[in-house]
Order: C-alpha cells, then sequence, then structure tokens
C-alpha cells in the first residue's frame, strides 16, 4: 500500500512539472517579448565608437511634374491632362492657394526630407522647362512650375535636384535654365537672354543656387515615343557638350551621368559612356528597383517572394561596392553616386500592391541602411515617390477636388523611424545571426553555400563572332560583305516570328559573366521589332539586347548575361517579331563581339536579422535599427553594448502588421508604428530583445 502511495504521489509531481513546463513552453510563443529562456537566435554588439557621419541626403523623394503626355505609342498612351503633375504636384502644390499644400508639408517635415528632385522620370523626357516660368495666366496647365517647386524646396527644407530632358532642347536650353536659376542678377555669362533678370521679373531676384542636375532619365531606353534606344557614344558625346556649357555658366554646378548596373557593377552602356566622358563627370546616377516581379498571377507565393527580395540588400551593398571600384579604376578617382530612384520593383495588383505592403517596407528599410553604411561615396537617395501616384506613400484620392483624407502606405512609417527615432553619428555595429537560403529571381542571385567556382580569375578574354545564318527561313537572304560584316534581307509577308542563330557552338563556362556588343542599323523597315539573344545549349535565353524597331543609322548596341549552372556552349540568335503585317526590311550588323567579364558574384545565406546602430550630438543616447526578415518566427536577440552604460528602460518603436503582404489599402492602421518598453539590468552590458516577426524596430538606450 505504501508503494502504491509513494508511485501516486511520484506520477502527481511529475505530472505537475510536465503541466508547469508546458505553460512555459506556450507562454514563450505567446509572450515573445519577456521570454528569457529559448536560446538567441541573433546577436547584436553595438561599440560606441564614431566610425562616421549619416549623410543627411539618404532620405531624399521624387516630386512630379510630368509632361501632360509622356507617353505617345499606338496602342498605349499615358496622357494626364488634368493637371494632377503639371498643376498640383502630385498633392504637393496648391494652385488655388499658389503655395505648398499644408498636410503634405507637415508630412514631409515630420520625416525630414532632405532632397527633392524634380520633375520625375520619364515625364522629364519632353520636359520643356521655358513653358512652365512666368506669369500663371500664360501657362494654365503648368502652375507648378520651377519657381513653385523651389518655393516647396524651401518650405520643406529640402535639397532641390533637377532632371534635365535629354530629349526636348538643346545644350543651350539646358544652360539657359542654370542660367535662370544661379545668375547673379546684373550678369548675362552666356550672353543673349539676361536670365537673371526674367527670374527676377517672375519674383526672385536673388539666384537659386542649385547645385545638382541629372542629364536626362534612364535616356537608354528613349524618350517612349518615337526614339527607342540612345546608343551611349552619343550620350557620352553629348553630355561633354552639355556639361562644357553649363560650366561656363555656373563653375559650381554639377552634371550627373545616366548609368545602370548589372550583377557584376557597371552594366554595358555605362562602361561605354564612361569610357568616353573620363574624369568629367561630376557624379553618376543609379536607380535601385528589385525584384522586377510583374505578375498577377500569384506567379510566387508572397511568403517566398519576399524572402528573396530581402535577400537583395546585401546584393545592391556588393554592387554598390564594385561600381565604386570600377569608377575609380576607369577615372582614377572616387566619383560620387546618387540614387534618384528606388523602390520595390512591383509592377503588380494581385492579390494585392506588393509596392505598398509591409514587405517592401521592409525592404526600403534595409536599403537605408545600405546606404548609410556603404563604403562608395553616395551623394544622395530619392525614394521613388512621395504622393499621389503609382509608387507613393502617401495618398489621397480625392485631393485634386480639396477634399478627403491623407493615409500613409508602410513605406511612410520606415521614414519616420529613420527621421525621429535615429542619430546622425554611426557606430561600429556587428551582427550574427540565424540565416536562410533563397533560389534568386531576375537581378537578384541566388544565396546558398558558395561554391569553389567562385574564386577562378579571369583573363578577359573577347572574341569577334562571324555570322553564319543556321537554321534561317528561305525568306531571309543573308549577304556577307565580310567575316563580321552582313546584311539580312527579310521578305517574310507571312510570318509573324522568325529565329536563326549566328553562331550555335560557342564555348561557356557555367555561371560567368558575359558581355555581347554589336553595332546595326536598318532600312525599309515595316512594323516588326528584333533583338539579339544569348542562350544555352538547352535553348534557355540568358540574356538578350534591348527590342528595337523603325529605321535608323549606325548605333552600337551591347548587353551582360549570366550563364546558367550547366552552361556548356552559347548560341547567338537574332530573333524578330511582328504584331502583323509579316516581317520585310533590310538590317544590317557588324562586329559582333563576346567579352568574358569573369565569374558571377556568389553570395551566402542571408541572416534573418540586420542592423544598423547610431548616436546623437550629445552622445547621450544609442538608437538601433533592426530589421527582422524571419517572416515566420519572433527573433529572441542578444544585444550586447560596449562603452556606453545604459538606463534600465529601453523604447522600441516597432513597424509590423498582420502579415508581411499586409497594405493600408481600406485598412490605414493594418501596418503602423506600436510603442513597447522592455526593462533591463543596468548593471549589465547586454539584455535580450524578441524582434517580432517580418518587423522593423527602432531602439533606444539613453545614457545611465
Amino acid at each position: 500500500m505504501k508503494n502504491c502511495y509513494r508511485y501516486i504521489k511520484n506520477f502527481y509531481k511529475v505530472t505537475e512539472m510536465l503541466i508547469i513546463w508546458s505553460l512555459i513552453f506556450w507562454l514563450s510563443f505567446i509572450f515573445p517579448f519577456t521570454s528569457t529562456l529559448a536560446k538567441p537566435s541573433a546577436e547584436i554588439i553595438v561599440e560606441f565608437k564614431e566610425i562616421g557621419k549619416v549623410n543627411p541626403y539618404i532620405f531624399g523623394h521624387n516630386t512630379l511634374a510630368y509632361d501632360p503626355c509622356t507617353t505617345r505609342r499606338k496602342n498605349w498612351k499615358f496622357c494626364i491632362n488634368d493637371g494632377r503633375f503639371t498643376n498640383f504636384g502630385a498633392g504637393q502644390w496648391d494652385p488655388v492657394l499658389r503655395k505648398p499644400n499644408a498636410v503634405l508639408l507637415d508630412l514631409a517635415k515630420r520625416i525630414k526630407v532632405s532632397v527633392l528632385r524634380f520633375p520625375g522620370g520619364c515625364g522629364a523626357h519632353h520636359y520643356d522647362w521655358k513653358k512652365v516660368i512666368g506669369p500663371i495666366k500664360k501657362r494654365p496647365m503648368y502652375k507648378f512650375g520651377i519657381n513653385e517647386f523651389m518655393k516647396l524646396c524651401k518650405a520643406i527644407g529640402a535639397k532641390p535636384i533637377i532632371t534635365l530632358s535629354y530629349f526636348t532642347g538643346t545644350c543651350q536650353d539646358l544652360a539657359d535654365l542654370v542660367e535662370y536659376l544661379n545668375a547673379p542678377l546684373g550678369t548675362n555669362p552666356d550672353g543673349g537672354i539676361a536670365w537673371a533678370e526674367v527670374r527676377a521679373k517672375n519674383g526672385h531676384p536673388e539666384p537659386y543656387g542649385v547645385e545638382w542636375f541629372e542629364f536626362g532619365n534612364e535616356v537608354r531606353h528613349g524618350n517612349h515615343r518615337n526614339i527607342l534606344y540612345v546608343d551611349p557614344r552619343e550620350y557620352a558625346n553629348r553630355y561633354l557638350e552639355c556639361r562644357q556649357l553649363i560650366k561656363n555658366v555656373d563653375p559650381k554646378a554639377k552634371l550627373g551621368a545616366v548609368i545602370g548596373e548589372s550583377p557584376y557593377g557597371l552594366d554595358w552602356w555605362s562602361r561605354t559612356v564612361l569610357n568616353i566622358v573620363k574624369d568629367k563627370v561630376d557624379f553618376v546616377i543609379l536607380h535601385i528597383y528589385r525584384p522586377h516581379y510583374w505578375s498577377n498571377e500569384n506567379e510566387i507565393p508572397a511568403k517566398e517572394l519576399f524572402e528573396i527580395t530581402l535577400a537583395s540588400p546585401d546584393q545592391i551593398k556588393d554592387i554598390l561596392e564594385r561600381v565604386g571600384k570600377e569608377l575609380k579604376n576607369l577615372i582614377g578617382k572616387k566619383i560620387p553616386i546618387a540614387i534618384t530612384e528606388y523602390n520595390g520593383g512591383y509592377m503588380q495588383e494581385k492579390p494585392v500592391p506588393y509596392r505598398h505592403s509591409l514587405g517592401n517596407a521592409l525592404f526600403i528599410a534595409d536599403l537605408l541602411r545600405v546606404f548609410i553604411t556603404a563604403e562608395v561615396p553616395i551623394l544622395c537617395a530619392n525614394h521613388w515617390n512621395f504622393s499621389n501616384a503609382y509608387h507613393s506613400m502617401v495618398y489621397n484620392p480625392d485631393y485634386m477636388k480639396g477634399r478627403g483624407r491623407y493615409y500613409k502606405r508602410p513605406n511612410y512609417y520606415v521614414f519616420d523611424l529613420y527621421a525621429n527615432h535615429f542619430g546622425n553619428i554611426l557606430l561600429n555595429t556587428t551582427v550574427r545571426s540565424k540565416t536562410y537560403s533563397q533560389p534568386g529571381y531576375r537581378d537578384i542571385l541566388p544565396s546558398s553555400v558558395l561554391q569553389k567556382s567562385n574564386i577562378i580569375k579571369n583573363n578577359e578574354k573577347e572574341f569577334l563572332i562571324k555570322p553564319v545564318l543556321q537554321w534561317s527561313p528561305p525568306c531571309v537572304k543573308l549577304e556577307k560583305y565580310s567575316d563580321y560584316y552582313s546584311k539580312l534581307d527579310f521578305n517574310c509577308e507571312n510570318m509573324s516570328r522568325v529565329g536563326m542563330f549566328f553562331q550555335d557552338a560557342i564555348q561557356a563556362k557555367s555561371n560567368w559573366l558575359y558581355s555581347c556588343e554589336f553595332e546595326v542599323k536598318t532600312e525599309n523597315l515595316n512594323e516588326f521589332w528584333f533583338n539579339i539573344q544569348a542562350k544555352d545549349q538547352n535553348y534557355k535565353i540568358a540574356g538578350h539586347s534591348r527590342n528595337l524597331k523603325k529605321n535608323f543609322d549606325w548605333v552600337k548596341v551591347g548587353f551582360d548575361f549570366k550563364t546558367f549552372e550547366n552552361t556548356e556552349l552559347l548560341k547567338l540568335m537574332f530573333f524578330a517579331y511582328s504584331e502583323e503585317n509579316g516581317i520585310k526590311g533590310s538590317i544590317y550588323i557588324r562586329n559582333i563581339k563576346i567579352k568574358e567579364l569573369g565569374p558571377a558574384p556568389q553570395y551566402g545565406p542571408i541572416p534573418y536579422i540586420s542592423a544598423i546602430a547610431s548616436t546623437n550630438k550629445k552622445k547621450d543616447r544609442i538608437y538601433i535599427m533592426v530589421i527582422n526578415k524571419n517572416l515566420n518566427e519572433p527573433m529572441k536577440t542578444r544585444i550586447k553594448i560596449n562603452g556606453f552604460k545604459f538606463s534600465p528602460v529601453v523604447r522600441a518603436w516597432v513597424l509590423n502588421g498582420p502579415s508581411i503582404s499586409a497594405i493600408n489599402e481600406g485598412c490605414q492602421k493594418c501596418v503602423k508604428i506600436h510603442y513597447r518598453e522592455k526593462r533591463v539590468d543596468p548593471e549589465k552590458d547586454y539584455f535580450y530583445f524578441t524582434f517580432e516577426p517580418h518587423s522593423v524596430t527602432a531602439l533606444e538606450l539613453k545614457k545611465y
């Protein structure tokens, strides 16, 4: 009987302990913020040691004053003649009161907008600045012009950067704009019209002193009307011509050159431009969008898509450093990089517009970390864009009617955190974290175990291709002028697609970067497009040139591409297609070159936690911005602070929502910032904090 009683007593003790431990286990999930039993998943170490200043011009934005009709193409028009951009500045300007919109002005001031870009993107292609100055009565569709933009900059306290039109006007017209903005009253540095006097008549006798100008916007892709492509040699030579005229007017003015990036660094078009302009370039301009996802069919589930996207900031950091090194090698000195557009590259609406989601906000937060800590000189960074447009972060559908309320999309809250809960002095920060792998997508390379091939050195081999025209249909005739110069005559009346190989057995390496370039001109083409494609032995496309169309004289075209995992051979293919009327005309092609650029960059698994730390001028605070890329689980993190004794209360502002794809459309507070506090032991130099899944957290530690 005693043994039976002892057995029952022990059974109850064991059961009681199991219940207690079960409760502790489940409470650790229900209340992860206070749980200290679980082993940390990450560690952040902050040294209270200054390593640099935070560039305030990282926190710039775009304001829109598009030309009323940016795009005019058959079956595709983008003509907005209601003044939403040219009169209202996408809501930032009140054309009736002739002053900045009060609500948007307050929103811009709250996040300390430091740079404003104008007139915005492809809307600059056909922007004629001489139409947007002078009496309002003479410009009823341009009430938000140059002078109004400068008033907006002054009201916000933002530095202006102005995109000059590459396609509208001459170099002299661009120099005239610089004179209008910057020449002291009583001077006429370029002769002709005294633009300083014109500015004074328009109400501003003092020079504006605008320093930064861009020579066009994404020029290579043409003007969205009749020009489909710009030869990099043409762009470079025109840049030099315009820059000289601008410097004659104002030697302090700086003109940026448009470039682009590839996973390797500078892309083919950019290398060609910079080899011509060399040290005459004042700064270069990059635009960054990831992951270039355009599907409304839920092609990639949201969780997987955002895991891929959130791997890209560290890759972009590497690309910026590669670009910086190439610039220094080409030009002989460090050249500032202006990132005048960046955002999530989501051109879709279903299941939700991911560009307005919490996941995109995490991407933006991590990009800002990259821009702040980049080891290359970043001139400025301008989020695309501020208000009332496709990518905007604040929106009011009724703003042109003078009613309605503005609501904030998730991206806005990221800038709120950096503006109000981050310092201006960088501190040394080290992060160790659990990691994840991702398969890659388009310009985002896979993140996985590194392969040995990454350490192979490159000899930069280059060779010319002799077109042999294999598998061509009878309606295509090849006329060879030399081994490297040929003419293709098309008389394919009943065909809408034509594909044929110039070469189908070029030896190649797997996971390798190549460039392809050629010169081309056309005669008597009907309405068809064509390009050159690089395919592997399995006919999978590794890359292709821009689609070309219409009649044009000789231009130089090129593209970079990366081979696939098991690539052994490259096939160079000419491809043409037409929507109607067959394929007719003549195409001349010469000097097709393939060049090895080296092994493709490889990236290891991605840490779930990324972080950046700072302090203020008084050095009585430490701020830590933390992004948790774990989309499923909280991340308990050990945070160690060296050289700074902190108070027992850690304050936290957390940006989060119900899911990674959560948006604020129709639910203005689904994604928002909420405040938390955690008590810690001030006698220790570390504490634990559990970061919520898919969140951005700003921590503040006060000096004790």
